[in-house]
């Protein structure tokens, strides 16, 4: 009787076992134990915790200053456009004058050779003869003396005047014998006039010397002295 009954209560738990294990294949619980480690912040070196960085706020409207990010290394940085008062002006160039001022081959020289026409109504050409000689700094009046080519000392010729590379004529409107230049400066050329006496012969002029001023002043050019009446008697009517 007391074996049956032990039988019967082991019947009883087999069941309870198989009656459990049912459930729990149809539904399942499975509990998950999350452990939390505290953060901790590191300590300083006299064992105090550093505090928390304080949270950035952004006043609502204010714009927030964003650093622009730096030139990668090797990278030319951009230049500022200069102002038009940081453009450097530069200076003028100084003009050159190393040749002569007044050369007699240049073509204003043969223009105003040619302008002249002959010597005589049958002859040659006026050729050029001295000129200034003046280099650099350049005289407001400059000359240059036509001649008779191959003439001689009582053969004709003319002094005829430039300002600034233009030519503005000769100094009398007649050519005469004996006449040359002897003394320039900026403005004023000085021309010395010769002439025969009845008795003299060609080649020594006793008439004179008679020193003419011919002056620029900045329109035109100005004879400051008549020719001596002897002078021009002595060519008779022209």
């Amino acid at each position: 009787m007391l074996t049956n009954r032990r039988i019967g209560a082991s019947i009883a738990l087999i069941a309870a076992a198989a009656l459990l294990t049912a459930c729990g294949g149809s539904d399942t619980t499975t509990l998950t134990t999350t452990t939390t480690t505290p953060i901790t912040t590191p300590a300083d070196a006299d064992g105090l915790q550093k505090p928390e960085p304080a949270e950035q706020t952004t006043t609502p409207g204010a714009t927030e200053f964003i650093p622009a990010p730096a030139p990668a290394e090797g990278t030319a940085r951009p230049q500022a456009t200069p102002t038009p008062d940081d453009t450097p002006v530069a200076s003028p160039v100084p003009e050159d004058h190393t040749g002569p001022c007044l050369d007699p081959s240049s073509s204003v020289a043969s223009d105003a050779l040619a302008s002249l026409g002959n010597t005589t109504p049958n002859g040659d050409p006026w050729v050029a003869g001295a000129s200034t000689d003046a280099a650099g700094e350049c005289p407001q009046l400059l000359w240059m003396m036509a001649e008779t080519p191959g003439g001689t000392a009582s053969s004709p010729s003319q002094v005829l005047f430039f300002h600034d590379g233009a030519y503005l004529g000769t100094a009398t409107s007649d050519f005469y014998a004996y006449t040359r230049v002897v003394g320039a400066n900026d403005s004023t050329v000085s021309v010395q006039y010769r002439w025969l006496a009845p008795q003299d012969a060609n080649c020594c002029p006793s008439g004179g010397p008679a020193v003419i001023d011919f002056t620029w002043d900045g329109m035109q050019v100005v004879m400051e002295q008549p020719l001596p009446q002897e002078m021009l008697d002595s060519y008779g009517p022209r």
